[in-house]
């Protein structure tokens, strides 16, 4: 990982990645100033004035209490630690769920923004295709566990114009996946 074996170096391997798994729910009632705190410790390269960029980006308040967070403001937040400490991974689980349109729209637009030096990779879960029709480079279609298909975006969209039905001009993401799901194939 980052061009060194990742068992001998685990934990500076650890440290250039930016977690946002779903479900992870923090203590209700500390505000986030306090989160942060704890949070920052944990690495060495934090920088501060990335956090405070992305706390004004995403309008968040630090001295609000996590229980006053929508669903989506707590992504946001924890986007914001995420990218606050230099991370060149970052994996993200469903990092738009719970987002507005606009949100997310804004959101994934960062996304793209982030990775456009090629210095950082982004690695994110989703049920919602059209994210992955406008940011994603690779889809990785993953059914129960199983690893159904891998490849760049245009070829893998490209594999399956076999799907199509007779006079169909095209074919979304969403609809590919829900006969793949029905359709065995090589890609």
């Amino acid at each position: 990982m980052f061009g060194k074996p990742f068992l001998e170096n685990e934990e500076e391997c650890k440290q250039q990645m930016g977690i946002v798994l779903g479900g992870i729910d923090f203590y209700e009632q500390k505000k986030l100033s306090v989160i942060t705190d704890v949070t920052k410790r944990f690495y060495p390269s934090w920088d501060e004035a990335v956090y405070q960029k992305y706390l004004s980006v995403f309008s968040l308040d630090p001295n609000k209490k996590v229980k006053d967070l929508s669903a989506g403001m707590k992504v946001k937040y924890m986007v914001a630690l995420a990218l606050s400490h230099q991370a060149k991974l970052l994996i993200l689980d469903e990092p738009t769920s719970g987002l507005d349109p606009v949100s997310r729209d804004d959101l994934l637009g960062l996304f793209q923004q982030l990775v456009k030096s090629g210095e950082r990779s982004i690695l994110f879960s989703t049920h919602i295709t059209s994210d992955l029709e406008k940011c994603a480079d690779t889809i990785t279609y993953i059914k129960e566990g199983k690893m159904l298909a891998s490849a760049p975006k245009a070829d893998f969209m490209q594999s399956f114009d076999s799907l199509k039905q007779p006079g169909e001009a095209t074919i979304s993401l969403e609809e590919i996946m829900i006969r793949t799901e029905r359709t065995s194939y090589d890609v």
